[in-house]
């Protein structure tokens, strides 16, 4: 890679850990790191999650799908530390996507 591009890169990262997506996904994602039992049960869900979405066929009836696996679980999404911490990763991810989009659109003048 390009020395300059490399420190362009460095920068921009930079910039986003700057930002109050980002601080708020790191500061949720260690209150709930301080509790593992928590912690391990929403990795099983993180994981649960991409399952469905890697599945995820229109011919099924995807959203009764959707709606059995958040009333199963909707014991651990409502806890205070899981929904915080749901909800700022899902900030930043939406910011991720954002920047990504941007990207390629530029590149694809």
């Amino acid at each position: 890679m390009d020395a300059r591009l490399y420190d362009d890169v460095l920068q921009f990262t930079e910039c986003i850990k700057d930002t109050p997506e980002y601080r708020e996904y790191q500061e949720k994602k260690r209150e709930l790191e301080n509790h593992p039992e928590l912690l391990g049960k929403v990795e099983i869900l993180k994981k649960k999650n991409f399952e469905m979405s890697s599945a995820f066929n229109e011919d099924r009836d995807s959203l009764s799908e959707v709606i059995r696996f958040v009333d199963e679980n909707e014991d651990i999404i409502m806890e205070p530390i899981v929904h915080d911490f749901m909800m700022a990763e899902s900030a930043f991810c939406g910011m991720m996507r954002e920047i990504l989009d941007m990207t390629v659109e530029q590149i694809d003048l």
